[in-house]
């Protein structure tokens, strides 16, 4: 009789096989998971497509003509690398604390779920990136302000103006 079987991710009818149909990963036998360069093209380019003009691709520009590049750059990175490691190990060990059918639903719900959001928001949205980038430098310009007015008292505090930009002395002439 012919059973169905999964096969490197698909679903085949083999002669004599037994029945249990089990919810395996595509690539579950480790001799056809593809390589390190195919997983390192596939996740470079999904991340590079979803960063481009997401929320942090603008504050890392607008923050970029503001501070030294280097330290925005390694401020990015940083930040990058400690989201990487975290989204990593929870792909890795929620398989292994839950069985694989609960990861596999709970994935299709939040994928779901985030995509539903995402498309309210588009449609909610106006002009799109102008309206995100409009957000992101109000941020940064509340940030600016509270910085200045921190600045100011400071100054105040450490006994007048030290900036010798006084408006006395006539010159010029």
């Amino acid at each position: 009789a012919l059973n169905k079987q999964r096969i490197c991710g698909r679903v085949v009818l083999v002669p004599g096989a037994p029945k249990a149909f089990t919810m395996e990963a595509p690539y579950a036998d480790a001799a056809v998971q593809p390589g390190f360069t195919h997983a390192f093209v596939q996740s470079f380019f999904v991340i590079l497509a979803t960063e481009i003009g997401d929320k942090t691709f603008f504050i890392a520009a607008i923050m970029a003509m503001r501070h030294s590049r280097l330290t925005v750059w390694t401020g990015a990175v940083g930040a990058l690398v400690v989201m990487t490691v975290l989204s990593t190990l929870l792909g890795h060990m929620a398989p292994l604390l839950l069985p694989k059918a609960y990861t596999h639903y709970a994935a299709v719900l939040l994928f779901l779920f985030f995509g539903v959001r995402m498309l309210r928001e588009a449609k909610d949205a106006g002009e799109g990136a102008s309206d995100e980038l409009e957000e992101v430098e109000l941020e940064l310009a509340k940030k600016d302000d509270v910085e200045s007015a921190d600045a100011l008292m400071a100054d105040e505090e450490g006994g007048g103006s030290s900036s010798g930009g006084g408006g006395g002395g006539g010159g010029g002439g």
